[in-house]
């Protein structure tokens, strides 16, 4: 009996379940578009800010802004493709000895794949970190500079700070500079964070919600770093970005072919109401139709700071009182001829001047001349003077011996003439600590940086000096230093050398903090 009641209760749910799907239909019910639209990055200008959406298209119509209890307008909608630079992507590598070996040639066919399959309009920068950053390119859309740096990238036995790196990344060297064009980060690692004291994750968390900028981050797994891996691509979750994992992935095309997604995005200029430019962070709803399906988009936006001059309204001035007028007095008449004395004397004032205006610039150019005839002035030499030394001058009758390098000799064998000076003791003095001094000889180069087993002369007191910051190299009795991809770049006399740069004896060479003179003997 209960049984039957129970189909018979199915039975009705299903009828009312299709009758309401019926009714639906009919009444036309808008549908909403799924939650695969994103706001990837916002933007934010003088009257205006911008917002970079991804899965929409740049046919949106009947698009309406809500910012708080106000309004704004949607002044332009166009591709990032349409822009001078469509997108600037930064390469982050871990380049730590605990990314496996199969994990780096994946690594190495997806970067590849990365920098060919490019948009013209995209700028990339390849960078590597293990304790600190070390960019191998600015930004470009040269290929053969990408190439150069990704083909060179070498792993090595050191740490990783993760968290360190991408917090002072997003706080200074890139994210610091505020422009117009979309950013995106591309982190490959194992998520291993060495460092024990620094940046809490929270910090770097609380950070990327206030910037919101995309992280992409492809993990590699080494067998105990499933935490680790899960808070990097907590970073990606956070900032509507798509993860990877090295060991699901097949073929390193199928990575690349995800991120070219980010060319569809399109870009929104939003003017808000004046009285919403605050320059305070307020939550911003985005409604719009796409192709005949409607969506939301919301997000915390900074708005602009605008500066109203305000104008004071004039004050109605009293009505003046009246004023007693004087009488006229006689107005005083110039005669033609008292007109005529005073033109003459403007003249003759006028010439003056000119005249001593000459005369001092004649004697200043006659001083010049006078000393610069001292300074050419020969002293005479009288010709029994001249007579005399030449009879004292002993004729030269060695010849200078011509030595050619690998000729045989007349016994067949080949001899080798080198240099009696190819060793050069330079010195290296801590401008503010006289007692570290580091004496080394120089044959041909020495490398200058603080780990031990990568450089000939070590500088493992000051964290600012890079692994490999410098090399010291002599040719022809000249010395030259050349900056290693240094974290904090090398310094001569005060000036950030590009290139190879030639130095002398007292320069002060400048490596992270440290101040040291260097000197040759």
């Amino acid at each position: 009996m209960q049984s039957g009641k129970m189909n018979k209760m199915k039975a009705i749910t299903k009828k009312l379940t299709i009758m309401a799907l019926a009714v639906l239909l009919l009444c036309n019910v808008t549908v909403y578009a799924a939650q695969d639209t994103h706001i990837m990055e916002t933007y934010t200008g003088e009257d205006y800010f911008l917002v970079y959406v991804k899965g929409a298209s740049e046919d949106l119509t009947d698009v309406t802004v809500q910012i708080g209890t106000s309004t704004g307008e949607a002044a332009a909608v166009e591709p990032i493709t349409k822009q001078d630079v469509s997108m600037k992507t930064l390469v982050l590598l871990d380049n730590s000895l605990s990314i496996k070996k199969e994990d780096r040639e994946k690594i190495a066919d997806f970067l590849q794949n990365l920098i060919s399959d490019r948009d013209a309009a995209e700028e990339m920068a390849v960078t590597v970190f293990g304790e600190d950053i070390q960019w191998l390119t600015e930004y470009t859309s040269d290929y053969s500079t990408l190439k150069q740096a990704v083909d060179g990238i070498e792993y090595q036995d050191q740490e990783t700070y993760l968290t360190d790196v991408l917090y002072d990344l997003l706080t200074t060297e890139y994210l610091a500079k505020e422009e117009e064009t979309y950013r995106r980060i591309i982190v490959i690692s194992d998520g291993v964070d060495n460092k024990s004291l620094g940046y809490t994750k929270e910090e770097l968390y609380g950070l990327l919600k206030e910037r919101s900028y995309p992280i992409y981050t492809i993990g590699c797994v080494n067998g105990k770093n499933e935490e680790e891996l899960e808070n990097m691509f907590a970073l990606s979750r956070l900032t509507a970005a798509q993860t990877f994992l090295m060991d699901d992935v097949e073929n390193t095309l199928d990575v690349t072919n995800a991120l070219k997604a980010d060319r569809e995005i399109v870009r929104l200029q939003i003017i808000p109401a004046p009285e919403a430019m605050d320059g305070s962070r307020k939550a911003v709803k985005i409604s719009y139709t796409d192709q005949g399906t409607e969506a939301n988009l919301s997000a915390d936006i900074m708005m602009p700071q605008q500066t109203q001059d305000v104008k004071e309204e004039p004050k109605p001035e009293p009505d003046p009182k009246p004023v007693p007028q004087p009488s006229p007095e006689p107005t005083e008449v110039i005669s033609q001829e008292d007109d005529a004395g005073f033109m003459k004397t403007v003249v003759l004032l006028v010439i003056f001047c000119f005249v001593v205006a000459a005369a001092v610039v004649i004697v200043i150019v006659l001083i010049l001349l006078r000393k610069r005839r001292n300074k050419v002035k020969f002293e005479h030499i009288d010709d029994n003077v001249l007579q005399e030394l030449e009879r004292n001058l002993e004729p030269v009758t060695e010849k200078t011996e011509l030595v050619q390098t690998n000729v045989p000799d007349d016994d067949g064998r080949t001899y080798m003439i080198w240099n009696n000076r190819s060793t050069y003791q330079i010195i290296l003095t801590d401008i503010h600590s006289m007692a570290k001094t580091v004496q080394f000889p120089l044959e041909r180069f020495v490398i200058v940086g603080r780990k031990r087993e990568m450089s000939g002369i070590v500088l493992d007191y000051d964290k600012s000096v890079s692994s490999k910051h410098c090399e010291i190299s002599v040719r022809d009795g000249k010395f030259y230093i050349r900056d290693l991809q240094s974290a904090n770049g090398t310094y001569v006399n005060g000036s950030k050398i590009l290139a190879e740069t030639e130095i002398y004896s007292g320069n002060i060479l400048k490596l992270g903090r440290l101040e040291l003179r260097f000197e040759v003997k």
